[in-house]
This record gives structure tokens, sequence and C-alpha cells, in this order.
């Protein structure tokens, strides 16, 4: 049986080849608070777990260490991000250092509030205090389980990789992935993350699943940038296989997917047409997770502290 050693430490950007091959590889994206109908998977000699039950093991973790590789690569120009950070598996809040240009961003993402430190020398467009909040739905539930939230409509998954990609990098959507139902989840082989065994899955999904706002339990697509990811190509692609690596107790250690631009469509989406003069252009990320249960306590900076900014500001740019 082949083992293939994967490393936590890995920089983004680094290496060649699948996502998730090795750490080295920058591997892909995963987005989106999914939790679509239960479809069923295909038989075959080699079926791995199904989605939600590898989401139910690594979210009995409660908490866990987490790493975010966002990549976009082109033939004149590549992109790296890195967030680094805690997450709370149960209810999707995170504080995250991303690294991005060589500046560090430290961000904290609770309830459906994204918060934004600001740096002293900037503090002049903020009235002086130290954080900024985007409020990005103000009337929905943020937590997993396919309810509405940060990646629903209006929110980070109709920023099309707006700006820095600071809410590209939120773990909880990229993570929700996995209580969705793929349509096929296959063995692949043995691996080492982070110095561990691990086995490593390739699970399916139907690209229109993933890009479908009506698939979604709350009635509108909650996939955030997985639904860009999936509509990229072009061609299209009728499946995005995902990545995933599986620890001793089926929680996820490790999850990746990519999908890469060919050619200009007609009719291109708002990201098609950033990439377009630049073909072709991938889009990848991962995700690592370690030090599972670890405690720690995130809080919102005090009221005083904080000076508020629609959620149109984030949508100045494009990677």
């Amino acid at each position: 049986m082949t083992v293939r050693r994967n490393r936590l430490s890995a920089g983004p950007g680094s290496g060649s080849g699948r996502p998730g091959r090795t750490v080295a590889t920058v591997a892909t994206l995963a987005t989106g608070v999914l939790a679509l109908a239960v479809t069923g998977c295909s038989h075959g000699s080699a079926l791995g777990p199904k989605g939600p039950t590898i989401y139910e093991a690594t979210i009995s973790a409660r908490t866990a260490r987490v790493w975010v590789y966002l990549n976009v690569h082109a033939p004149r120009a590549t992109t790296y991000i890195l967030a680094e950070g805690e997450t709370n598996l149960s209810n999707g809040d995170s504080a995250l250092g991303v690294q991005a240009a060589g500046v560090t961003t430290n961000e904290l993402f609770t309830g459906n509030d994204v918060y934004f430190q600001v740096p002293e020398e900037a503090r002049a467009t903020s009235g002086g205090k130290p954080w900024e909040e985007v409020v990005f739905r103000p009337s929905a539930q943020r937590g997993r389980g396919g309810r509405g939230g940060r990646g629903g409509p209006g929110g980070a998954a109709g920023l099309a990789l707006a700006g820095p990609a600071l809410t590209d990098v939120d773990p909880e959507p990229l993570l929700g992935l996995l209580a969705a139902q793929p349509e096929r989840s296959v063995f692949v082989g043995s691996a080492i993350v982070g110095d561990r065994p691990a086995s490593e899955y390739r699970l399916d999904f139907r690209t229109s699943a993933l890009v479908a706002p009506s698939l979604s339990k709350g009635g509108g697509t909650s996939a955030g940038v997985i639904s860009l990811i999936a509509g990229l190509p072009h061609p299209g692609k009728a499946i995005l296989p995902v990545y995933v690596w599986l620890d001793s107790a089926g929680r996820a250690v490790q999850l990746a997917a990519s999908s890469t631009l060919e050619t200009e469509p007609a009719d291109p989406s708002a990201l098609q047409s950033a990439l377009a003069n630049q073909l072709p252009a991938t889009v990848s990320v991962r995700v690592d997770l370690g030090n599972f249960g670890e405690r720690f306590t995130l809080k919102a900076p005090p009221l005083g502290e904080v000076s508020r900014v629609p959620a149109s500001q984030l949508q100045a740019g494009v990677l």
C-alpha cells in the first residue's frame, strides 16, 4: 500500500501535482456551508465514508487549530494567501492571522460578523478605533448545518474572491462542505499528515449541486467560494473532486480541491472575467486541521473599539 507524506507545516505555493498529494502542493478549494439533501453514494469496490459521517466526526472535536492556504495561479502572476489560527468547530467562530502580500491582518469571525484589526497607521479611516466590523446578513443565524450566514447570498459567496480575500479564508464554510453528500466517496491510499497516519479519500460532488442556490436547506446557497470554484472551469466540469485525509478517529485533518479556467466563456462570471487575461488560471484552497480539542475563548472586541463598515467595501477588488 502506498504511503504518501503530507506535512502541516509546509508553506503555501510549494510543490505541484494533484491537490494535497503532498502538503507542499497548495491544493484547492473547499468553501461553503453546504447541507444538501442526501443522495447516496455510487456503488463500487473502494467506497469511502459518506461526507456527513466525516463532518460529524470532525466537529465532535469541538475545537481545532486551522491553516487555510488559498492560491490563485496564472501564467504571469500567482497569489498566495495563508490564514492560521483557531476555530470553534461547533459554531464556526474563528480567530485568524491572514498573511497576504507581506502583510498580516488579524481577523475574528463570530456570529454573523467579521472583525478586522486596523493597523495603527490606518486608524484615521476608522475613527481611531482598532477594529472594523463587517455585518453580512443581520437577520441570519450563524452556524453549521446549512443555515444562513456569512457565506450566504449577500455575504462572502457574492464577493468573488473580494479584495485581499480576507473573507475567503473563513474555515467555517470550507469545512461545511463535508456536511454535503457526495456522489461518490473513494479510498485513494494511505498518507502521513503532520507525522501521523491518515487515509486519503476522494469525494466527488456534482458541480451543479454546488453552484445551485436552491439546493441548500436554508433556501439559498451558503456555499461561499466553493460555488465560485465549482463554476469556474470552462469548458465546464460535471464533477468537482475534493480530496480529504482522515485520522484514525475519522476526523478530517486535511481537505483540498481546485479548478482551472482554460478558456473564457461568452458570458463569464465575475471571477472568470477577472482571470480571463491570464489563461489557464487555477484557483485552489487547502485546509489543514490539528490540535483537536484545545481550549480557547473567542470574544468580539468591545463596542467602543469597533467601527462598523458595510460589506460593500469588501467588493473593491478581485484577487
